[in-house]
């Protein structure tokens, strides 16, 4: 179903959650209570029970034809949606014919474990080993028990089909690009030796700051000297080499590579700007990524999104609009259309997570506070079931029943009993949600 709605502003929803502001009278809280009572009966009138992977047929029937599917989570730390995303991703690719995943991973770290699961390199010797060469915080994102499951799966997959049919696996994030210079550095010292020490020396200028990137930035906010020039040179360079071998599958890599060192820096130095401008920039790195790597792929390629809420769920449903901000799915719709995009959410409403309680701090296993009542998992959570399936339609995206509430989002810092929600109107930023009442954490690699 096409998504008509794409002009609606989130502030003219019907309803903003006026029950959570305390001034709030007894009949405004009623009128209220009425249409959230209202709400939740429809769409525990469209849930359909899920068990183990039981039940999800309406989902593969309306993702037919769509070209890329985008698979969410509202945590970075549960079993569940990792299990639910191998699942599905694993039945997309093996009778729907999707070429590739992209995760919300480091481009570097991630083509390590594509180069095993396409049997491009024995430098691994099991997905444990391609994943456990992450390097930077937080590690249990993809050093996880579930994730090392599904990587194994897709090296079988791909273990008696031609090189060029192999499905691959790719990070779609620019968080650390120290590996990915390092990566660059080697490519030119294999390929292109006499032009190695100009690029290592480029890459000097951001490589110095040993704290990474947010030292680059506070160095940029006292008045210093932006990398910018420099760690643009790579990339014309591998440019020009594409030009001339367009089939050269290593510069392309590193070409990635480069691009991702050179957007990292640039969302660093647009820090100074404020605002939206610094998370747009990297959600647009994540965007442009995946479509490089459709048009890598061919056309007609089909690709699959793993990534938090936050980045697949269509931004333009949400509060995230009034304040600029843009990601992966309000992206992908508008350059692909949304007869070619598939949005799917997950949510929950208590269980475990595995979190920092600070950024880069040892990991931990947490309990999860229990939904806010008038959230859309409070909502769903009203319905008595423990797992369901949602495929919104005409009925649930009809305007009286469009309504804007929070959805909750962990992120991986958990600091309970603070919490964040983003202002949601769920039938539009999806066009599916899975409900699981109770989750439990993920299972990371032990130290």
């Amino acid at each position: 179903m096409t998504i008509a709605m794409r002009p609606l502003h989130l502030a003219a929803a019907l309803v903003f959650m006026l029950a959570v502001v305390p001034a709030a009278g007894d009949e405004q809280r009623r009128q209220v209570e009425e249409i959230l009572t209202r709400i939740a009966e429809l769409h525990a009138g469209k849930a359909i029970p899920v068990d183990d992977f039981d039940g999800l047929e309406p989902l593969f029937e309306a993702m037919a034809d769509r070209r890329h599917v985008l698979l969410g989570e509202s945590t970075h730390g549960t079993h569940e949606y990792y299990y639910y995303r191998a699942r599905i991703s694993q039945r997309l690719i093996d009778e729907e014919g999707f070429d590739f995943v992209g995760i919300e991973g480091d481009w570097q770290n991630i083509y390590r474990v594509n180069e095993y699961v396409k049997h491009l390199t024995d430098e691994a010797a099991s997905a444990r080993e391609a994943l456990s060469a992450h390097s930077r915080w937080p590690q249990w994102m993809w050093e996880n028990e579930e994730f090392e499951e599904f990587v194994e799966w897709l090296r079988d997959f791909n273990a008696d089909r031609p090189e060029g049919e192999r499905v691959g696996l790719y990070g779609l994030d620019l968080q650390d690009p120290r590996d990915s210079m390092r990566a660059v550095i080697a490519w030119f010292e294999e390929h292109k030796e006499d032009q190695a020490p100009e690029v290592a020396e480029a890459y000097e200028c951001l490589k110095r700051f040993e704290g990474g990137l947010g030292d680059y930035a506070r160095h940029l906010h006292q008045g210093g000297t932006s990398c910018e020039d420099e760690v643009r040179a790579p990339v014309d360079i591998l440019r020009t080499a594409l030009e001339q071998e367009p089939d050269w599958t290593s510069a392309w890599a590193a070409k990635q590579n480069a691009l991702a060192v050179k957007e990292a820096e640039k969302q660093h130095r647009s820090m100074l700007l404020g605002g939206a401008h610094s998370w747009n920039h990297r959600a647009r790195h994540m965007h442009d990524t995946f479509v490089r790597l459709a048009d890598h792929y061919g056309p007609g390629s089909r690709g699959i999104v793993w990534a938090h809420n936050t980045h697949v769920g269509d931004s333009s449903m949400t509060e995230m609009v009034e304040r600029g901000e843009v990601n992966i799915g309000h992206l992908l719709r508008e350059s692909a259309g949304d007869e070619n995009v598939f949005i799917l959410g997950f949510g929950s409403h208590t269980g475990t997570v595995i979190a920092g309680e600070t950024w880069d701090v040892p990991h931990r296993e947490m309990d999860i506070v229990d939904s806010h009542p008038q959230s859309w998992e409070g909502i769903l959570e009203r319905s008595g079931k423990e797992s369901f399936l949602i495929v919104f339609g005409e009925r649930t995206r009809a305007r009286e029943n469009l309504v804007a509430l929070p959805q909750r989002a962990i992120g991986v810092v958990y600091n309970p009993p603070g919490e964040a929600y983003v202002g949601t109107i769920l039938p539009l930023r999806y066009d599916a949600f899975i409900f699981i009442r109770e989750t439990r954490a993920l299972t990371p690699f032990e130290d």
